[in-house]
């Protein structure tokens, strides 16, 4: 067998995932038509199990699909109007923790970033608080000199916990984060995970502005 043969090219390896991504969408509309017609809590739940799933595909393309990396495309965007919709989207998600958009008066009014990719990263941060989560979730944006900062705080176990469930800043997430990141230029580009003060986590996604 021809060496090339023994196993498949990054290149068709993406086309295979996004094959399955493809797959899990028709399940997943399938789930959310039975979740609206019994309306019951298992079925709903189920919906959303494979909607993150289905989000988790997307990051593995976007990360691993090419073979250049993201690629960002900055254009003018409000950065308070992306908190409200991802701070609306989890709490239907979860509706047993209580999120909240912090000081949104410090948010700038506009800044220029690639509001796609920062969705998709930020969507990736607040799956991870909300699994370990006890009751809140914090977004916030504002301006550090040049930098544009978006931070999530959680009132969990926080990293380093003794916990082996409680890891953060591990896997396909954060290497979306990372690679969103890099994807905005070397000027202060970063993702930073901290313990929050007063208990909890505290991420950052530090963008140049």
């Amino acid at each position: 067998m021809p060496k090339d043969a023994e196993q498949p090219s990054p290149p068709l390896a993406a086309l295979v995932v996004h094959d399955l991504k493809n797959a899990l969408g028709g399940l997943e509309a399938q789930l959310l038509a039975l979740a609206e017609r019994l309306g019951d809590p298992q079925a709903v739940q189920l919906h959303s199990d494979c909607r993150a799933l289905r989000e988790r595909f997307v990051q593995y393309l976007l990360v691993y699909g090419g073979e250049q990396g993201l690629r960002a495309h900055p254009s003018d965007e409000d950065p308070a109007e992306l908190l409200d919709s991802l701070a609306l989207a989890l709490a239907s998600r979860h509706p047993a923790v209580r999120v909240q958009v912090l000081s949104p008066q410090e948010a700038p009014p506009f800044a220029f970033f690639d509001v796609r990719l920062v969705r998709l990263a930020l969507e990736a941060a607040l799956h991870n608080a909300a699994r370990f989560a006890r009751s809140w979730i914090g977004l916030q944006a504002f301006r550090r000199g040049r930098l544009l900062v978006f931070r999530i705080d959680d009132d969990g176990p926080g990293p380093g916990a003794a916990d082996p469930d409680a890891r953060h800043a591990t896997g396909l997430g954060t290497a979306l984060c990372q690679a969103v990141a890099r994807a905005h230029g070397d000027d202060g580009a970063i993702v930073t995970l901290v313990p929050r003060p007063g208990g909890g986590a505290r991420f950052e996604l530090i963008l140049p502005a």
